[in-house]
């Protein structure tokens, strides 16, 4: 095993099965492996960004991915990953191309057993490559460091070969007056060296080339002229890997030039990137330097002889300046932010310093203005302080800012005796549209919401996104609370019309929540949290509604989030059940299956239906493991009862949108048959319409694997989602199962009985078997006979029953119905 954990595997395949194929290949062949199947160049893009891969297998036969753009793709991003080819249906010419390209190896499809050995010694020789790599980088990060370490030193080092300069640190550079690295490098020491007499000149070149031990003196000649003693300490060293000489020299010199200092002060203020102006004792411009005109826009021939009020703009009051030359005068300086005017009236605030400059009585000479503009530093906080306070999404106020607006608007209220409204909006069934048209197009959605928001509102009011698809309102000055309604109203009003997102039409509703200050809270915690409880309750009596709120309404929202906080303890502690509901033949009344049902035994509320806690567990996240855990249990019972002899129908499972989504759930599923020893025709898996809703591309293959694996599928609730002639052509289902909503209001409602016999008769022109679910009555079973409906399921036959309950059940030879099928033929 070449591997100390799992090898990393992309999978360019377009195929499935084929991809299982490969995997189970590699698995025999001893390799211990996790792979992702892409099969698209764009989502073989983002696994490279997105993960770390050990290995590529490519199929040459998919168009959306073929091996030379992927091979082209990973050796101009440099990725050196080992890439095999496996097919058997490419020429050997091809296969040539491809090899040149990049490839590292081909493998025929029809004999794998070349693909193991081709892996490992791949990946070895990649290891090897990768190491010969890092120890090239290891010792380039060693020279870069030593490098950096010298070049860093305070001490002034240069080195020399063949007695030519070859390197110079910063301290050296500084030491010497060096302003471009040319000056010195490749030049002779001998330039370096003061001139002087020839005797003098060998004796200092002589004590270089023989690398004495002991430090000696020595004159430098600096770039700009100026001669300095040095103390000089030669020794012997290596640069790029040939002999040099090492100099590390230190200025002695104990002679100050005051006009030299002042020549390098003229330099730096010529050179600074800060405005510099002086004026004489009566306040009249003398000097600038050229980042004055630059900031400016004034040459130095326009303001000598000016007065500064030139430069001055009308943000500032006249007793600004007062104070600001009582200060001056009282402490020798000012420092401060000001408002000037360039030449060409643009007005920018600029950073200033002001000096008064001293003779040796103490008497005013000058003054000294030295400034910066801080236009871009101004432009820089006022971008982060709006991003800081607003959603970067849709542009409206975030949490913190609208909190801030509604603690103002809160303490306005009370001074004023006045009511506002706080309105918390939460998009209805939003989560559907990002887990089937994808993030992108929900992100789109919520700007197109955030903009009809801002157009409905008042200036005065505020719309702010707090996050996901959470929305708050703030409506001030309210005169009485069913203004908050008035607004609300308008909300949902403007939400009836679709919103057309990328060349779709999206049809979306909203819950709204409302609390009133001071009624309902007097701060931005309770007035808040409390909108956000009236919302869920606008959504549990149906969506698209607002809901005041009331004091009842604090207890439901602990609760709910107490329920979801036991919930992720409830598999933990076993208080999840599956109970189970035979399924009926209407023919001859023999039980030809039963469907697995969740329940939660609550420690606490008792048994709690699904209905009460799967959203939730959608909502949190935990419906992966709850769908996994009943998947498991059902597939246990059910070949425990198989090989009692007591159950030999179909065991119906059902399957959520966002379980089909879950890109191991195959490999989840053949794992769990695999250890319950389940045969696979003996389940039955149950998906909503949900997967309509932009799914069907992921779900169809899905679908197919299972299919080819021998479970049945069947199509949950039917005739109350988005179901489609189209979308069913293209599914490969087996069973339609009426929704019990169209059953109940049999045989009174004429139209339940008419969309009962359309949906029978839609399937059996389709091939389909179709269940009924929730018969409770004879009259119901009976029409269903009459339109050809073959099953039925509900409380006329049997309740959903425990485990142990079910069992006993099929002891006792409850295998058929006979006494609800007595009249049935005769």
């Amino acid at each position: 095993m070449l591997m100390s954990g799992q090898l990393r595997t992309l999978v360019i395949e377009d195929s499935e099965y084929e991809h299982n194929l490969l995997r189970k290949t590699l698995h025999r062949g001893g390799l211990d492996l996790s792979t992702l199947r892409i099969d698209s160049l764009d989502s073989f893009k983002n696994a490279l960004q997105s993960e770390e891969w050990d290995l590529i297998l490519a199929t040459t036969d998919i168009t959306d991915c073929p091996p030379e753009a992927s091979l082209d793709y990973l050796q101009k991003h440099d990725l050196d990953i080992p890439f095999i080819l496996v097919s058997d249906h490419i020429g050997e010419e091809k296969v040539v191309t491809l090899l040149k390209a990049g490839a590292n190896d081909f493998v025929n499809f029809k004999n794998l057993t070349r693909l193991v050995p081709a892996i490992e010694r791949e990946l070895k020789e990649a290891a090897v490559r990768r190491e010969a790599e890092e120890t090239k980088q290891a010792l380039h990060r060693s020279e870069n460091r030593y490098r950096q370490l010298v070049d860093d030193s305070p001490t002034p080092i240069l080195l020399l070969q063949d007695e030519k300069i070859v390197f110079l640190n910063k301290a050296a550079k500084q030491t010497l007056a060096v302003s471009e690295l040319g000056q010195l490098i490749d030049k002779s020491v001998s330039e370096l060296l003061h001139d002087g007499p020839p005797e003098l000149m060998e004796s200092q070149l002589k004590l270089l080339r023989n690398h004495n031990s002991r430090p000696y003196q020595a004159a430098f000649r600096r770039a700009d002229g100026i001669i300095i003693l040095v103390e000089v300490f030669v020794s012997p060293a290596e640069h790029e890997g040939a002999p040099a000489t090492q100099l590390v020299f230190t200025d002695v010199t104990q002679r100050k030039d005051s006009d030299a200092k002042l020549q390098q002060a003229v330099q730096i203020i010529e050179h600074t990137m800060e405005g510099v102006l002086t004026t004489d004792n009566q306040g009249m411009i003398d000097s600038v330097n050229p980042a004055f005109s630059e900031i400016t826009g004034y040459s130095e021939t326009e303001i000598i002889s000016q007065h500064p009020r030139i430069l001055i703009s009308d943000k500032h009051s006249p007793e600004f300046f007062d104070e600001l030359w009582n200060e001056v005068i009282q402490t020798g300086s000012w420092r401060g932010e000001i408002w000037n005017q360039r030449k060409n009236g643009e007005i920018y605030p600029a950073w200033m310093t002001i000096s008064c400059v001293q003779d040796e009585q103490g008497s005013i000479v000058h003054y000294v203005a030295v400034f910066s503009d801080i236009t871009s530093i101004k432009q820089t906080q006022s971008q982060l302080e709006h991003l800081a306070h607003h959603d970067s999404l849709t542009n409206l106020p975030n949490r913190l800012l609208f909190e801030d607006r509604l603690e103002h608007a809160i303490a306005q209220a009370k001074r004023q005796k006045r009511q506002l409204a706080v309105l918390f909006l939460d998009l209805d069934r939003f989560k559907n549209i990002n887990d089937s048209l994808g993030h992108a197009m929900g992100d789109e959605l919520l700007k197109e919401v955030a903009t009809r928001l801002q157009n409905i509102l008042r200036d005065d009011d505020t719309a702010a996104r707090l996050g996901g698809d959470e929305f708050t309102v703030l409506v001030e000055n309210v005169e009485d609370p069913s203004q908050a309604a008035v607004v609300a109203s308008k909300i949902q009003e403007k939400f009836k019309a679709p919103f057309r997102i990328a060349g779709r039409e999206l049809h979306v509703t909203t819950s709204i929540g409302i609390s009133i200050y001071p009624e309902d809270g007097k701060d931005v915690a309770d007035l808040t949290k409390n909108a956000d409880a009236a919302m869920y309750q606008a959504k549990e009596q149906g969506r698209n509604s607002y809901r005041y709120y009331t004091s009842e309404l604090t207890r439901t929202a602990f609760e709910r989030l107490l329920l979801e906080t036991e919930l992720r303890s409830a598999l933990q502690q076993n208080q999840l059940l599956l109970y189970y509901q035979p399924q009926i033949s209407l023919h001859n009344g023999e039980m030809t299956g039963a469907e697995a049902v969740l329940r939660w035994h609550h420690p606490r509320l008792g048994i709690i239906p699904p209905a009460r806690f799967i959203p939730l567990a959608e909502e949190s996240g935990l419906i992966h493991e709850i769908g996994n855990w009943v998947l498991k249990e059902a597939c246990e019972q059910t070949r425990y009862l198989h090989r009692q002899g007591l159950f030999h129908g179909r065991m119906a499972i059902n399957l959520s949108v966002r379980q089909i989504m879950q890109t191991d759930l195959i490999l989840r599923f053949e794992q769990i048959i695999g250890e319950s020893g389940c045969p696979p025709d003996m389940l039955q898996l149950e998906v909503t319409e949900g997967i309509f809703m932009g799914q069907m591309k992921h779900s169809v293959p899905v679908l197919d694997v299972f299919k080819k694996l021998g479970v049945s599928i069947a199509i949950d609730d039917f005739g109350t989602g988005y179901s489609s002639l189209s979308y069913l052509k293209q599914l490969p289902i087996d069973k339609l199962k009426i929704d019990r909503s169209f059953i109940r209001d049999m045989p009174h409602d004429s139209d339940a009985v008419a969309i009962t016999q359309a949906i029978v008769s839609l399937g059996k022109n389709l091939g389909l078997r179709i269940t009924a679910e929730g018969i409770e009555t004879m009259a119901q079973q009976s029409l269903l006979q009459k339109m050809g409906c073959q099953e039925g399921q509900g409380y006329l036959y049997s309740p959903p029953v425990p485990a142990e309950t079910f069992e006993e059940m099929l002891l006792e030879g409850r295998r058929t119905f006979h006494h609800h099928f007595s009249n049935y033929g005769r």
